[in-house]
Formats: C-alpha cells, structure tokens, sequence
C-alpha cells in the first residue's frame, strides 16, 4: 500500500547515509570516501540560498520494521581511489544464518590466481577421499633363474603421486629407492636382463595447461605434473658469475642430459632476478634475467623436463651402485609400448594422504601438488563446473584451465567461491583445517595477525601481477563468516591493497 506524505526538505543540501538508497533520479547512492588519511568534510557550498519546500512523495506504508533494519545493516563497499579502477569482487555470507553480509559486485568474474587451488582442492578432498594414498608400483616380469639373473624388464608403475622424493615432508627422500632396491635382493634378483619401463601416462604427456604463459613453463613454480613425479620435478641449479657472465655450475639433483643456454645480463645494481624457460620434454634449458657480478652459488629452480625418465635412469644408476647389474635401458610410456605380461610386484611405495597433499597445496601454494589432484579428477571423469554445479552452485560465472590458478584464462565470481566454501563448510568441515591460520603460517603469515586481527582466520590467498586475493573463513566472537575477496588492477602497491583488503574485512565484525 503506498501512501502520499508532505515533508519539508531544504533544496541543494545532500544528506549521506551508508545504506543503500535509491535515489529519485534513479541513479544509485555512492558514499563518500572517509577512509582517506587526508579527509575532511568541505562544508556545502550553495548557488543560492537555501529555502525550505514542502514536497509530496510516495512511501510504502506496510514494510516491516525488521526489513528496514537489515537492509541498513549491509552497506555498500566504501572504495577509495586505490580500488576506483578495480576490477574487485567481494561476497560475505554469515555462516549461521545465512544472510548475505556483502555482495559487492559479487556475480562478477575476475581473474583469481591461486584461490582457485580452493576450487580444485575441495573437489578432490570430496571425490577422492581425504585417506587415499596413492600407490607406486614396482613390478617385474619374465623369469629369475637360479643365479639371481632376471630374463625380464622391471617396471616403475605411476599413479600420480606428486610427493614422490617431495621436500615438503620430513625424512629421507630417496627412502622409497632404498626400499625397491631392497625388494630386487629380496627377490634374489642379481642380475637383470632386460629394461627399465616407467609407466607414466596416467594423465597423458599434457603436463602443463596449454593456457600457461611461456615465461611460467619451465619455473621453479610451473613444472610439468605427470604419472610419475620425482623430487617435486625440480632441479636446484647454481649459477657461479664473473665479470661479464653466469654459468650453471652444477644442478641438484643432477640434470645430466640438459643444456643450459646463458641469456644472462650482469646486473650494475648487482640484483637477482632469474627465470627459466623451456618445453616439457626438451632438454634445452635457457637462463633469462639478471645476476650480480663476481659471486658463486646463486640459486634457481629448474624443472625436470622428463620425470619419468630422469626417475628411471636415477633408479637404474642407484641400482647399479648397489651391485646389480641392468644390461637394457631405461624407457618410458611415451617411447614403448610395452606393458608388463603377469606382472609380479616388488614394492609398493604409497604417498602422503591425500588430506595431507591438499594441506600442501593450500598452506604453501604449491601449483605442483595442485595440478596433481586437478589430473586426477579428469582421470576420473570429473569436470570441475558440472561437479559444482550439481551441488546447487550456479557455475556460469567459473572458467577453469587448471587446478592451480597459474592460468589467466582462469575465472570465477566471488559468490561462487564463497558459496564452494559454504558447502565444504556444511559437509566436509575438517576442509577447513587444512587451510593456513591467518598470521601464522604458509602464504598469509603476515596477514590478519594478532596485532590487528583478535579472531581466528582460515585463508587461501591468490597473487600474481595484477591480481591480489583471499578467500575463507572468519571465526570472531562467535561469529562465523565465509567469504572471497578477489582485487584485479589497482591504483598503488601490492601492500596498500592488502592493507586495504584487511581492512575491509575487519569491517565485518
């Protein structure tokens, strides 16, 4: 019911509320910027006097009064000149009772970097099941004589562990080679005649997104992810230079068959900044960037061009060290056909959990383990859109090219990430454990810390140029909150918009 009432305005004065109010014109209400260090109110300045008018306007009568105050309640994101241009994405939902806190331009997609391990992550924490381990076979086939000698090939049997040898778990990382060569003895092989065959085409030999930048294949954080991995498929090069150029003096672990191109400049200001650059399973590597002069042991990662077969030919060396005797070569998937003929097996190596993998993913932001679980639900026939969809999530605003966000083809809105995280919260709640404590640990050590945050903060962030993200869980004072956060293009430094970003979420409580 609407219902005409007469009110007494004075004319050219502009009254300011944080709630969202339509405005006759039919434009929308945009508050001012109070955040700036150097604001301050102008008084209103007039052309004319101001003069009190008695006007009609049309009100409804009948709304709640319960409606009003929670509309007054969600304000609008107050941007300031750092965010003016931005393109930014913001979607709050109060966990307990499902009220939409923020939804600032939440249906649009902006580019998310690597909180869109949270996509690919919770999928596989879900499908896969968060105890599986994933389990590298060795096999034999063929006879072993009564001298020890095996008339048959050895086997390496992939399936998709990326914590193969990993750095990113305690103890020994070739304890696995100790233990298949332990099992050859205890099979009383001595001698073997025939190959080395690593099965390592689980996912196919695209172990990069075509959707990579070329600058990012090759980096010490776009390696390739495959059947078979091996010591995270990174090599550690150090670069010793003089006074003109760099070389790579040595790679841990060793890179025996690449060349490495040196397109290194010497730095006048004496800074580090390298990159590497080739092709899966070309074994050129080229050097880009610059170096100091004059210094020994400068650090960069390399990836591993062809894990399968730099793990068979490492396995083959340590077995020949160890006194038994492999007269073939080592092959690959990609290069034989061959498949083991009532194949028995020697070992069985099984992987961390694979909770444990995704814990990895989202506290140290490794695209690795991310591209692994992103593999292996392909290979299960899952297609990350048609799954989230089917969990009542509208996906028409998510663009996935890879599990790990490395891609800028990439896209997602902040309401479908937000509600992903809803959902993990109501059905698989130890998910979020597994994502790092905000101020204390992996990529968000230093954000919402104890000295401006007193409440509890489970994050993934998401950074590359151009883009700065958090997406997760807020617990304060018992109030429980989901949201994304995604910033794409901003007016100042990475540090003011993370500040900025903090800022805005502490304006939640």
């Amino acid at each position: 019911m609407y219902k005409k009432i007469k009110v007494l305005v004075l004319v050219s004065f502009l009254a300011v509320s944080c709630s969202k109010i339509p405005i006759i014109s039919g434009q929308e209400f945009v508050p001012i910027d109070t955040q700036h260090e150097s604001f301050e109110l102008e008084k209103p300045q007039f052309t004319q006097e101001p003069k009190a008018e008695e006007i009609e306007i049309e009100t409804v009568e009948n709304i709640e009064e319960e409606e009003i105050k929670e509309d007054n309640q969600k304000c609008d994101v107050v941007v300031g000149n750092l965010l003016k241009n931005s393109n930014m994405s913001y979607y709050a939902v109060d966990l307990d009772t499902g009220k939409v806190l923020v939804d600032h331009r939440g249906e649009n997609v902006a580019t998310p970097a690597s909180v869109m391990k949270i996509v690919s992550s919770a999928a596989a924490f879900e499908i896969l099941g968060k105890d599986t381990t994933l389990k590298t076979k060795l096999l034999y086939d063929g006879t072993i004589d009564k001298n020890g000698v095996l008339k048959g090939n050895i086997y390496i049997q992939g399936a998709g562990d990326p914590t193969l040898g990993s750095e990113f778990f305690k103890g020994d990382r070739e304890a696995f080679i100790k233990q298949w060569i332990a099992s050859i003895k205890k099979a009383g092989i001595k001698t073997i005649k025939g190959n080395v065959i690593v099965i390592d085409d689980l996912f196919g030999y695209n172990g990069v997104s075509s959707k990579w930048l070329l600058e990012d294949l090759a980096s010490g954080y776009g390696q390739g992810a495959y059947g078979v991995s091996i010591f995270d498929n990174l090599s550690t090069l150090y670069i010793t230079s003089d006074a003109n150029k760099g070389k790579v003096t040595k790679s841990i672990p060793e890179l025996k068959n690449v060349s490495f191109v040196n397109s290194m400049k010497i730095s006048p200001k004496g800074r580090t900044d390298v990159s590497v650059r080739g092709l899966p399973f070309n074994n050129t590597r080229e050097l880009i960037g610059e170096i100091p002069a004059n210094r020994k042991n400068i650090i960069v990662k390399s990836d591993i061009p062809d894990p399968g077969l730099f793990l068979g030919e490492y396995f083959k060396n340590k077995v020949s060290a160890d006194g038994i005797k492999i007269t073939g070569n080592v092959k690959t998937s990609r290069t034989t056909k061959v498949r083991p003929k009532n194949p028995k097996e020697l070992a069985v190596t099984e992987s961390k959990t694979i909770s444990e993998i995704i814990n990895v993913i989202l506290v140290k932001s490794n695209n690795h383990y991310a591209e692994h679980m992103f593999n292996l639900l392909q290979v299960n026939g899952i297609n990350l859109n048609k799954f989230w969809k089917e969990k009542g999530i509208d996906t028409s605003s998510l663009g996935v090219y890879d599990g790990s966000g490395l891609s800028r083809a990439d896209y997602i809105s902040s309401k479908v990430l937000t509600e992903i995280l809803i959902y993990m919260y109501k059905n698989q709640p130890e998910y979020i454990k597994l994502l790092p404590r905000a101020g204390y640990e992996g990529t968000v050590v230093n954000f919402l810390t104890v000295q401006n945050f007193d409440g509890e903060a489970r994050l993934k962030s998401g950074s590359m140029s151009g883009v700065q993200s958090y997406a997760g869980y807020l617990d304060k004072d018992g109030k429980n909150i989901a949201f994304a956060m995604i910033i794409n293009q901003w007016n100042g430094t990475r540090r003011q918009v993370k500040k900025e970003m903090e800022r805005l979420l502490k304006q939640l409580f």
